[in-house]
């Protein structure tokens, strides 16, 4: 009785005077109010290790979430470990995990989850090629194409970042500038991988800037060569190099009808000068 009263007084406070409402229409008036409260958003960076260990724990906890939680905590092993258990965490972001993660985790995902994801960045030669691990019965090989194709661009960049060679090559071609330009900041890119985007004329001219503007990987000959014979390196770089090639490139280059007239011109007249030198 004492409860039926409130919510009636608590009605009437709601709703004008003049409008009469029987008891379930002032039910369903309650509730509807109650639904349209806002609650604030869940900040995943801000929690408390035991807070934050009860929503991955949680198995109500929604893979968007999740997905937040990998994203934020990508360097935090236990984390990681935490995260590979919920059932609800999506493959997209099991794959996310073991391509950015270390070797003990993905070691782990491969040996807990029912697909293996074990990331191998090189194929081992010779004898120790037959010893690379088969996956076991019942499990699923990662496609890491696919895999990648389905990453947010947050979880793209992230895996630009640190992720292995296999997912740099890949990243590399995004047509997303903030991914692309990240795979160059990543600690673990080689010279091998530099002078081979150098001479890619798929890439973007974004790339071709961004290495080009790297002192310490246009000091190498090679890098410097794979630029100014780009037709995607914007001109404006490649004349920079032109005064570095040997006499028998600057004759390709004169020759050269992919690159742009600006930079067979600079090759032309340096070849011109360095003749009458000699």
């Amino acid at each position: 009785m004492h409860l039926q009263g409130a919510c009636s007084r608590a009605a009437a406070r709601a709703r004008p005077s003049r409008l009469p409402m029987d008891p379930n229409a002032q039910w369903k008036y309650i509730l509807f109010r109650t639904q349209r409260k806002k609650q604030l958003p869940l900040d995943v960076e801000h929690c408390s290790p035991m807070a934050l260990r009860n929503i991955i724990l949680d198995v109500r906890t929604p893979s968007s979430i999740l997905d937040q939680i990998a994203l934020v905590y990508s360097d935090d092993e236990y984390v990681l470990q935490e995260l590979v258990h919920c059932p609800n965490l999506s493959e997209t972001t099991l794959a996310f995990i073991a391509l950015t993660a270390s070797n003990e985790i993905q070691s782990f995902i491969s040996g807990t989850r029912s697909m293996d994801l074990v990331v191998y960045e090189e194929k081992p030669k010779g004898p120790a090629a037959g010893a690379q691990k088969a996956p076991a019965p019942g499990k699923q090989k990662l496609n890491i194409i696919q895999a990648v194709q389905r990453m947010t661009t947050p979880q793209k960049i992230k895996l630009a970042l640190s992720g292995g060679k296999e997912a740099r090559g890949l990243l590399i071609r995004e047509s997303n500038k903030q991914v692309s330009t990240a795979v160059l900041a990543n600690p673990r890119i080689t010279e091998g991988e530099i002078e081979f985007f150098a001479k890619s004329t798929n890439l973007s001219e974004d790339i071709m800037r961004k290495i080009g503007t790297n002192s310490d990987w246009t000091k190498k000959y090679l890098v410097a060569q794979a630029l100014v014979n780009n037709p995607k390196c914007p001109a404006g770089i490649a004349m920079g190099f032109v005064s570095r090639m040997s006499d028998k490139d600057l004759s390709l280059l004169e020759k050269s009808r992919n690159i742009s007239e600006a930079v067979r011109s600079a090759a032309r007249q340096l070849s011109i000068k360095r003749k009458m030198k000699k």
